[in-house]
């Protein structure tokens, strides 16, 4: 999907009113107003896109202002900091977890214990502490819980600002808080990620030991592996049941040694409660997996499209999605079960300037899973070169995985490299930025989330396209059935981790991209998806060069190839939209008559879309047909594509819808029979004119 930059102008007096500033950035009053119109209109959901530096905090700001009452969620502690920097001054309050409060029934015998094991907690009766214990007019900071008091100003707030994962758990399960006016979902491209996590049960097999004398046997795991959504509802039954048991014999024995435990098997009941009713919703879209090296047993879900209005955006009559990678605002409606009809999008593109953060790609170094283990050790005189050219500047190597950060740790001797585990990593992260060493983070987790700016960060190396693990089974699951998730989660990934280095319009930051697949990477999303922004394009040093090569344009002159590739364009998105809808009948007709365009009759791309579609429909006869069918046509295509063509094939041979072993050989001798390695399709074409830019000041 292409989205396009807004250029809406008007200002709407009431926001000039209501913005906090005396001097807004460029764009922030109009994007404001441009919101007001939309909810004006009767829009209950409204996603910005806004790049870096565009303000989007004081645009949160100016819209919780002009409304009665206002959530304003975030993800990281650091955000929610910010806007109670920022905001405090104009009411805003922000609400935190028990855990971040000390219990004052503990404290007051020098006792350092947090409130999420106070003691009203463990022994679940009311404290001298309590809100109930204090008329409204008589609740003070001195005469209250520090939890209990920071929760009763943000419910007695305009505007509260909280993280998801709590106010997911107080409005679903605890409904202190009520519904409001407004909703500002922040970092929203993680809303998705957050309520998978939010949903997933997860059963320590060391716990289950401890706490049940349960032995979470290999037969047991490959039982639940191998079984059905009744054979899971049955284990968590059984499991909440054994909970229960125990926690009735311990649950009135006054002993210090027990806390811990009540508290674990009272929030175990509790998890197990919640799945089963969340199973109930959707049971089909839901997974079982085993973590080995953690000895983790976790049921999680595939998909939230049917929990999310119900656990979050109902809470609110009004829903602003925010971010500065939104990618594709009618696929991210549909993954939350939004109909992207029902959304007001707008895009704001970042002021700062592309050239002071540019990428440089290196073309050497192949990182696919299969080449790796050749091609790491070729990397490292260039990881070297790259250090010594900044050996005076702290940067980051984001290594996507934990085994290339131990491989490049252990061959790169140098006492500049600063690491962190999964436990230490906040602690690390900090000693990193406020050293004034020239260190370097090496770190496989670090791609978002992560505000180093000016000369905390002054390069960047990622070291290979970070692919979402498909060794992890609901990863693996999902982009089976949806692999536009699949290849979205990557380019969120790769947009973010670019932007970490720049974040001040005088900031500046190079970033070196040493896996040589990015080029190919791009390539392909401009065939299937569109999600790279021109922001991330435009930042590629030599782009242009790499992705235009003269020799290969057949037309006689500029104006017939900018035709055929602007009206190639429109239908290819034609294409996009109704699938992006859900209009898969119309979808399949579209491409049908695509196959018989003149302006697609050396083109792979119906045929490949074609497929995609019915193996997501289980029509696998169909999508048989269409395979055997592009053979058949000769059409020009390069080896990676014919590549994908076969596997289908091969998938399908699996199936048994196909007879790879036999008729294969044919279908290649057919094909290169008729194929015309002559004349190139529109639609390369199409990719290097519009990745160049060619026309875009026409």
């Amino acid at each position: 999907m292409v989205w396009n930059y807004s250029n809406y102008s008007k200002i709407n007096p009431e926001v000039a009113k209501h913005f906090p500033f005396s001097h807004p950035r460029q764009f922030q009053l109009e994007t404001i107003s441009e919101i007001t119109e939309a909810i004006n209109k009767g829009y209950k959901y409204i996603v910005l896109e806004a790049g870096t530096g565009t303000g989007k905090s004081a645009i949160a700001a100016t819209l919780s202002g002009m409304f009665d009452s206002s959530y304003i969620l975030t993800v990281t502690k650091q955000l929610q900091d910010q806007y109670m920097k920022d905001f405090s001054d104009l009411g805003f309050k922000l609400v935190k977890g028990r855990g971040n409060f000390q219990c004052r029934n503990y404290k007051k015998d020098s006792i350092i214990q947090s409130c999420d094991l106070g003691k009203c907690v463990v022994e679940g009766h009311s404290c001298k502490y309590s809100l109930n214990n204090h008329e409204k007019e008589k609740i003070t900071k001195e005469n209250t819980c520090e939890y209990y008091y920071q929760k009763y100003m943000g419910l007695n707030s305009k505007v509260t600002v909280a993280n998801y994962h709590y106010m997911f758990m107080e409005l679903n399960y605890v409904s202190d808080f009520s519904k409001r006016d407004l909703m500002i979902c922040d970092e929203a491209h993680n809303i998705e990620s957050m309520m998978m996590n939010q949903l997933t049960l997860e059963f320590d097999r060391h716990d289950l030991k401890e706490y049940l004398k349960f032995n979470l046997s290999k037969d047991l795991i490959n039982q639940l592996s191998e079984g059905e959504s009744t054979d899971w509802i049955t284990f968590v039954e059984k499991i909440r049941t054994k909970y229960q048991i125990e926690l009735s014999k311990i649950e009135n024995i006054d002993n210090p040694q027990l806390r811990e435990k009540k508290i674990f098997i009272k929030n175990m009941i509790g998890d197990c409660e919640r799945f089963l009713n969340h199973f109930y919703l959707d049971s089909e879209m839901w997974i079982f997996d085993y973590d080995k090296e953690f000895g983790i047993a976790k049921f999680k879900p595939l998909k939230i499209d049917n929990y999310a209005t119900e656990t979050l955006f109902k809470h609110a009559d009004v829903c602003i999605f925010m971010s500065a990678t939104i990618l594709d605002y009618r696929l991210f409606a549909h993954w939350l079960g939004i109909s992207p009809d029902d959304i007001y999008a707008i895009r704001r593109k970042s002021p700062f300037n592309i050239k002071r953060n540019p990428i440089k790609i290196f073309k050497s170094f192949n990182m696919s899973y299969g080449t790796l283990e050749k091609t790491a050790p070729q990397t490292i005189p260039t990881i070297r070169e790259i250090l010594d050219k900044h050996k005076n500047e702290k940067g980051i190597i984001h290594t996507v995985s934990t085994k290339c950060r131990d491989f490049l740790i252990d061959n790169i001797k140098t006492d500049r490299f600063i690491s962190h585990d999964t436990q230490n990593r906040s602690e690390i992260l900090e000693k990193f930025k406020s050293s004034t060493e020239p260190k370097v983070l090496v770190s496989p987790s670090v791609n978002e989330g992560v505000d180093l700016p000016g000369d905390e960060c002054r390069f960047q190396i990622i070291y290979k396209i970070p692919y979402p693990d498909l060794g992890d089974r609901q990863i693996s699951m999902r982009n089976a059935i949806d692999p536009k998730w699949y290849d979205y989660k990557t380019s969120l990934a790769l947009v973010q981790t670019h932007g970490r280095g720049m974040r001040f319009e005088d900031d500046y930051c190079t970033t070196y991209f040493i896996d040589s697949r990015l080029d190919g990477y791009l390539s392909h999303d401009f065939l299937m998806n569109h999600f790279i922004p021109d922001t991330f394009t435009d930042a590629i040093e030599n782009f242009s060069n790499d992705y235009l090569d003269e020799k290969s344009i057949m037309y006689e002159n500029w104006s017939d190839i900018k035709e055929k590739t602007n009206l190639k364009y429109e239908l290819i998105q034609k294409g996009n939209n109704l699938l992006n809808d859900g209009k898969t009948e119309k979808a399949i007709a579209f491409y049908n008559d695509l196959i018989q365009d003149e302006l697609f009759s050396n083109d792979y791309y119906p045929y490949l879309k074609l497929s995609e579609i019915y193996s997501d429909t289980y029509m696998f006869e169909e999508e048989t047909q269409t395979i055997v069918k592009f053979f058949k046509s000769g059409i020009h295509v390069t080896e990676d594509i014919l590549n994908e063509f076969k596997k289908r094939l091969m998938k399908l041979d699996k199936m048994g819808y196909f007879d790879y072993k036999s008729n294969m050989e044919i279908l290649e001798y057919e094909f290169m029979q008729r194929k015309n390695v002559h004349i190139k399709n529109t639609l390369p074409l199409a990719d290097k004119i519009i990745k160049n830019r060619l026309f875009k000041n026409e």
